[in-house]
């Protein structure tokens, strides 16, 4: 029923997830997969896009966007977008704004039938914390350059845990403490690192060697972290 590929982060436009990316497209076992992507983290950037549409269209997709800021659409249009593409692809940016608009335009309720009927559901950053439980996010940066810190965002809960992407780069580590005050699990990917589901079971795939997934967990007032290698995760979330 269900597939969902959550990348951690990496640099689209250089090529960083080629490797989870050709994954996603075969995924959708399809010869000439439908991809839609949707930029509202980003505020529909037309770079983004055309970004997407031109590694994407070279692995064989053909690629339509939702634009839910740049654009107007009725409710009818917005579903049959969704439910009738092969591959979802949500882009980074603004977490919080991205879970907003998706609530104003009941996104999110067609992302979750969407789930259900097996559409495979991608992306990286905002696009990867959307499907957890909720992640750990740097929303506030987007709208304060100077002093801010890291929020909790909530997404569609299609995987039962917290999130935190990224998890390479400097002040992540707060997530561990985000884990441990909410008692939950978490997953923490650094960049050019994915968390595949399918059907409730679980697996990494790295577009680079060297990069890191973790499971987190509290448990009795302390938290708990392992290192997850590449292939089946043998541990429930």
């Amino acid at each position: 029923m269900g597939k969902i590929v959550a990348i951690g982060g990496g640099e689209l436009a250089l090529d960083e997830t080629r490797l989870i990316d050709e994954y996603i497209v075969k995924l959708a076992g399809k010869p000439e997969p439908r991809l839609l992507f949707i930029p509202t983290a980003s505020s529909d950037a037309a770079g983004y896009i055309e970004t997407v549409e031109k590694k994407f269209g070279a692995l064989g997709c053909r690629v339509d966007s939702l634009c839910l800021i740049s654009e107007s659409y009725d409710d009818a249009e917005i579903r049959d977008k969704i439910l009738s593409a092969d591959i979802i692809y949500v882009g980074g940016g603004d977490t919080d704004l991205m879970m907003q608009k998706w609530r104003e335009f009941k996104v999110d309720d067609y992302l979750r039938e969407a789930y259900t009927r097996g559409i495979v559901l991608s992306g990286l950053s905002a696009g990867s914390i959307c499907w957890f439980d909720f992640g750990h996010s740097d929303s506030i940066s987007y709208r304060n350059k100077g002093q801010w810190d890291f929020i909790r965002v909530y997404g569609l809960g299609l995987i039962p845990a917290a999130h935190a992407p990224h998890y390479n780069e400097e002040g992540r580590e707060g997530f561990d403490a985000m884990v441990l005050a909410e008692r939950c699990s978490g997953i923490a990917l650094e960049d050019n690192v994915a968390l595949l589901e399918i059907d409730g079971e679980y697996e990494i795939i790295k577009a680079d060697k060297n990069r890191k997934a973790y499971l987190l967990w509290a448990q009795d007032g302390r938290l708990e972290k392992i290192e997850l290698p590449e292939g089946k995760v043998n541990y429930s979330l």
